[in-house]
This record gives C-alpha cells, structure tokens and sequence, in this order.
C-alpha cells in the first residue's frame, strides 16, 4: 500500500512520530505544500498514484 503525506506546513516531532507509525512498512511519499511554489499539478498526480494520502496540518 503505497501512502502520500501531504504537509501544510512544517512538520513538528508530533507529526513526524504519528508519519512514523502511520507508514511503518509501507511506501510512503511526501508533498510539501509550504515549500515555495507549489506543483499543483504533479501534487493531483501523486494523489491519484497513491492508494491513501492524508493531509497534516
């Protein structure tokens, strides 16, 4: 199962220890939406890729 994680905004060590344990043997991919300019774009195309995706705020 392959699992996208969508970040509003930088990631604290809350979110990243609940990341850890949501994708513990699993692919896993991120998309940053704080980074700049955003690819929307290829954003739509790894969610359709992915099986799950789940945005963090």
């Amino acid at each position: 199962m392959k699992i996208l994680n969508v970040y509003r905004s930088e990631p604290n060590a809350d979110i990243k220890k609940l990341v850890e344990i949501v994708t513990e043997g699993r692919e896993a991919g991120e998309f940053k939406l704080y980074s700049g300019d955003v690819d929307y774009d290829k954003l739509v195309d790894m969610v359709y890729d992915a099986d799950k995706t789940i945005c963090w705020w």
